[in-house]
């Protein structure tokens, strides 16, 4: 399996993506791989190793996602500031762990989204 420290990105747009570009030069932060709409029936693992297998179809939400593969606490807490610092809509943001890595994409996606949304909803007391 391919370990490498890398971010996967999904649902950013040009200018987003030239933010990227800046904050992994000027930060040094590792390299991100852009997953696009075709690729979320694919499993994240095979994400991880380059493999790319589009399928039409994909049910996937309309949301902006940044995973981490491999970061060090240090590498991950810098990336994280660096991305609120220097984006005007807050993504959704995951470690990629030993469960989700054989996920697919489009599944973990969904779980994020729920498990954001229960986040909101109780932070609040409802």
């Amino acid at each position: 399996m391919n370990n490498e420290k890398i971010m996967l990105i999904y649902g950013f747009i040009e200018d987003e993506l030239n933010i990227f570009d800046y904050l992994c030069n000027e930060f040094k932060l590792p390299k991100y791989k852009i997953i696009k709409k075709d690729m979320a029936k694919m499993k994240v693992r095979d994400l991880l190793e380059g493999i790319n297998l589009p399928v039409v179809n994909s049910k996937i939400p309309e949301e902006k996602v940044v995973l981490f593969n491999n970061f060090s606490d240090k590498e991950l807490q810098k990336c994280i500031r660096s991305i609120k610092n220097n984006l005007e809509s807050m993504p959704i943001m995951a470690i990629i762990t030993d469960t989700s890595i054989n996920w697919t994409f489009e599944y973990l996606i969904e779980h994020l989204v729920e498990e954001r949304e229960w986040f909101k909803e109780h932070r609040n007391g409802v």
